[in-house]
């Protein structure tokens, strides 16, 4: 069993391959469904904005940032995903998009951001910012790409990752604390950085507001 937690809590972190990865796929696309939706809502997505997910996954929150946006206006949605297993997931689900040009999906990693200065209207990350090798990089980075008044939602179930820290599933978000993170979104820029506890149906979850003036 221990062999076993120790392998889900290192796919959760960086999803790959196997029996075990596809088992964290499933569980990402199942408990993490509705804080995509609600990230992708929260942000206020515009027709013409250009919107960068962090950390992607099997790409639940790229579909529906891209449902926010339509596809009538200029806008663009980028994903950066570190797994590219997860990148060949994504692809499979939103080929579409790919192909009409609405969506780019990236190679990458948050410590540094392959994107131009002030680049980015709206961006979202979903239960990912406690597996980042160091906070106050990953988030003067994001503070970099955001453009001038725009902002950035993090969506997260708090008791659920408790839970999976506690069961020793989710052994690598050892920078799980959300105070923390805040602290460090604030030193590196953000402004009006702020934590509501809210509920989608019956499921309970936190989203965290910073922007950029």
């Amino acid at each position: 069993m221990q062999s076993f937690k120790e392998a889900f809590s290192r796919h959760l972190r960086h999803p790959s391959t196997g029996p075990v990865g596809w088992l964290v796929k499933q569980f990402l696309v199942r408990r993490n469904g509705y804080l995509e939706k609600e990230a992708a809502r929260l942000l206020g997505i515009q027709p013409h904005d250009s919107v960068l997910e962090v950390g992607f996954g099997p790409g639940v929150g790229l579909q529906y940032a891209l449902g926010q946006m339509g596809g009538d206006g200029r806008g663009k949605v980028h994903g950066l995903e570190m797994s590219p297993d997860m990148i060949h997931s994504a692809t499979r689900r939103l080929h579409q998009h790919i192909a009409s040009g609405k969506l780019q999906l990236t190679l990458g990693n948050v410590m540094e951001l392959p994107y131009p200065d002030n680049s980015m209207d709206r961006i979202f990350h979903v239960n990912c910012y406690y597996f980042w090798d160091d906070l106050d990089q990953g988030c003067k980075e994001l503070y970099r790409v955001l453009s001038p008044g725009g902002a950035m939602v993090c969506t997260l179930n708090s008791k659920m990752v408790k839970l999976t820290i506690e069961k020793d599933f989710n052994k690598y978000a050892d920078k799980y604390d959300p105070d923390g993170y805040m602290t460090s979104l604030e030193r590196t820029g953000f402004t009006g950085v702020r934590m509501e506890h809210l509920k989608d149906g019956e499921k309970s979850f936190e989203a965290i507001f910073a922007g950029k003036e």
